[in-house]
């Protein structure tokens, strides 16, 4: 997962990659500033192996949750297990926090990770390492543009154009607000089969070059209908897609053996104009 893959995440998921990122220097702005660390036990902190060990786990998570790679939200969940533990070593050790307060410290601090936590939970919820919805891996995407009538828990209706298709759910172009988990039901039609389903929306994106807005909804709930429909709309989707690589194929070593038909007159034709040279250099 390259640059692109960063437009599926928001200004808020990248703010916390950023933070992690500038992990060991937040780290100890931090230390300074709600834990009263002096100077001297400033740099007694920094000396210890376990915080350059817990700046290397930060930094990687940063990089991670940033890129969309899926070692992020492991390696994130671990930096924070980390600053936990060495949180309360700090605290114990080297704070000049009163001893009352310390506790207070502590359950903010812990509770404010937390909170991290779930902001990043929810905000990596993209196809492309989130557990929950290993769906859209599973079953292939079919890219086509055909319009679909939504309709939400709240009976508001909506149109918008479905941008890809598998199985499982779908991508769809909006510029309307959903939140995540919003419960929708989709009809549309393509090749003169109609689908009704009813879907859940799992993930959503900005507007970008790369990516339009939107919103990716999973499946759910399906009447035998609707999985009977689908199944035949992804089928004839194979289908073109198979016949278009085919045909794509075909198309691309027509035009090299034409090239190479094209290059081997050439050749010959040069080859034979080089023999005429030579034989009327000999006659004269």
């Amino acid at each position: 997962m390259g640059k692109g893959n960063r437009k599926y995440s928001s200004r808020t998921l990248r703010s916390i990659a950023f933070l992690w990122i500038s992990f060991p220097i937040s780290y100890l702005i931090y230390l300074a500033i709600f834990l009263s660390l002096s100077s001297s036990n400033l740099f007694k902190v920094v000396l210890s192996p376990s915080f350059w060990f817990m700046s290397f786990i930060s930094i990687l998570a940063g990089f991670g949750v940033l890129r969309i790679r899926w070692y992020g939200w492991y390696a994130f969940l671990l930096s924070n297990i980390i600053i936990t533990y060495e949180t309360m070593v700090s605290l114990a050790y080297y704070s000049e926090v009163d001893t009352q307060l310390k506790f207070l410290v502590f359950a903010v601090t812990t509770v404010f990770q937390m909170l991290l936590i779930l902001i990043i939970a929810r905000e990596i919820r993209v196809p492309y390492f989130f557990p929950k919805i290993r769906w859209w891996e599973s079953d292939p995407r079919y890219k086509l543009s055909v319009q679909t009538n939504i309709t939400k828990t709240d009976h508001t209706k909506l149109v918008s154009d479905i941008l890809d298709l598998s199985l499982g759910g779908c991508f769809i172009r909006t510029m309307d607000t959903f939140e995540l988990d919003d419960v929708l039901n989709l009809e549309f039609s393509i090749f003169e089969i109609n689908v009704n389903c009813n879907g859940k929306v799992v993930w959503r994106t900005e507007s970008t070059v790369t990516h339009p807005k939107g919103i990716g909804v999973k499946f759910e709930h399906l009447s035998r209908d609707a999985q009977i429909g689908l199944k035949k709309v992804t089928q004839q989707l194979k289908k073109l897609n198979r016949d278009f690589t085919q045909y794509s194929r075909e198309k691309t070593w027509q035009h090299y053996m034409q090239r190479e038909d094209t290059k081997k007159i050439i050749e010959d034709h040069d080859a034979e104009n080089s023999i005429e040279s030579k034989k009327k250099n000999e006659r004269k």
